[in-house]
């Protein structure tokens, strides 16, 4: 996967890189995570369809109320809607559970990558080959554009969520590849991706919805971008190196070339095992641990502690008025998992706050940074993930119970195995696939370099 143009200016650099790479050149091993995390993707698409969340519901009728001719499957629903309406629906379906995949540098990558892709595939009459060696790339991008921004530069900072525009630009490159753009247009539509982006991250404190349809204006953006390049329309060529590029404005330090193309770096990606913040999941395995091995009496507990680094410790939200605020706060999750003994998916919070012991048990259950996983966050690496933590039980009669999660399973160090990632599916969509039905969209992906029609795949992921 060695790219001869890495020593050029970084965005003709990306684009060179898309536009020379073939099936072929893909290790077998990126391959394989590619068809994994695709699979992920689509389960939790599914998954989110089943719950018929107000949301989904109200988008899916506002793109196809006004639509006549669509070509591109909304999945779960099955309607046609236009390209860029199926992309951000699609990617506000796999982003609401919050249990896309993703990388320790950036954020979520599936939810953004595959409704691209998928629909990019069926305008395009793309291959299994094509779809999943644009998604390869998309991956490969992202995590470089991830790297490259934000290893001097925190990428989730509750202030601003600066990780989002990753999802933008990376969106472009299947899209792009399907497309058959140039060099020159897939860069001028990188610099066409990059025009608007999210200014702010309150709805990690307010459980506001921006954060469900931000992930879809990033994945439309990405779409409109490469079919307004496909016309002759480019930004600018130098959207990421140039003297306003997106480097200067995040005060970003890469080191370039990045190297990009020369290892296969989507198998750093974890996949979610729980549907939260990625940086809840140490809290939450913690909890679970303790619960299984002690079955902790919720009505003897006096104080509960979670110990993580700083940022992570601000996503403690206490009033629950969203499943936005239960997707980051520690609080909820961990609340949850000690009544229950696991979590359950965001949507349910009403559900959960009913619980006669929650909101007592909420209001007992405190944050604290530790200085040990605030260094551990600060040397961040594929070695050592940010979101280490460790959960203190302490009971009525003085006794209490401790215990430490690292690496939470996913991670690359504490991987979910292909099975465990085809049960997730199996699991999200046993409500709306009957299992001939499940058995077949598994043998699909299993051997998608070989189907002919990409949009086969497409017509699977249809509510039964």
């Amino acid at each position: 996967m060695s790219h001869k143009g890495a020593n050029r200016a970084y965005t003709r650099a990306i684009a060179e890189y898309v536009s020379e790479t073939r099936f072929s050149d893909l290790p077998a091993e990126a391959v394989a995570c590619a068809k994994l995390h695709l699979l992920d993707a689509i389960g939790i698409m599914l998954g989110a369809y089943r719950t018929r969340h107000a949301l989904l519901q109200g988008l899916i009728e506002l793109v196809t109320e006004s639509c006549t001719g669509g070509r591109a499957t909304i999945v779960g629903s099955g309607k046609k809607v236009a390209y860029p309406d199926a992309v951000m629906t699609n990617s506000v379906m796999a982003n609401l559970l919050d249990f896309s995949d993703g990388h320790f540098r950036g954020g979520h990558i599936n939810d953004r990558l595959v409704p691209v892709t998928l629909a990019a595939a069926e305008r395009a009459g793309a291959s299994g080959k094509d779809l999943v060696t644009a998604l390869v790339l998309g991956y490969e991008v992202y995590i470089d554009l991830a790297s490259a921004l934000f290893g001097t530069v925190e990428p989730t900072s509750t202030r601003s969520p600066y990780f989002v525009i990753l999802g933008a630009l990376s969106g472009v490159v299947p899209a792009g590849k399907l497309f058959g753009l140039s060099t020159e247009r897939l860069a001028g539509a990188l610099g066409l991706a990059a025009s608007v982006q999210l200014a702010g991250a309150q709805y990690v404190v307010s459980g506001g919805h921006e954060k469900d349809l931000t992930v879809g204006h990033e994945s439309r953006r990405a779409i409109l971008a490469a079919l307004i390049a496909e016309k002759g329309i480019l930004g600018s060529r130098d959207i990421l190196e140039g003297e306003r590029g997106v480097i200067r404005v995040l005060d970003a330090k890469p080191q370039l070339p990045t190297g990009l193309g020369q290892r296969c770096r989507i198998v750093e990606c974890y996949y979610k095992p729980y549907p939260a913040c990625r940086f809840l999941h140490a809290s939450i395995e913690a909890t679970m641990n303790l619960k299984k091995e002690h079955d902790i009496p919720t009505t003897e507990i006096e104080k509960v502690t979670v110990r993580t680094n700083a940022s992570s410790s601000r996503r403690a939200s206490y009033i629950i008025s969203s499943h936005v605020h239960a997707i980051f706060s520690h609080p909820y999750q961990v609340a949850t998992v000690l009544i229950d003994g696991h979590p359950s998916l965001p949507v349910y919070w009403q559900e959960k706050a009913r619980h006669p012991q929650f909101g007592w048990l909420l209001q007992r259950i405190e944050m604290a940074v530790d200085s040990k996983y605030e260094a551990m966050f600060q040397r961040r690496s594929l070695e050592q993930p940010p979101w280490p933590a460790e959960v203190e039980v302490v009971m009525k009669n003085g006794k209490s119970y401790r215990a430490e999660v690292l690496s939470p399973k996913g991670d690359p160090a504490n991987p979910m195995t292909p099975e465990e990632v085809k049960d997730k599916f199996l699991n999200l969509t046993k409500e709306v696939l009957p299992p001939a039905h499940q058995t077949e969209v598994l043998e699909t992906i299993d051997h998608l370099e070989e189907l002919a029609e990409a949009s086969d795949l497409v017509k699977l992921m249809v509510a039964s």
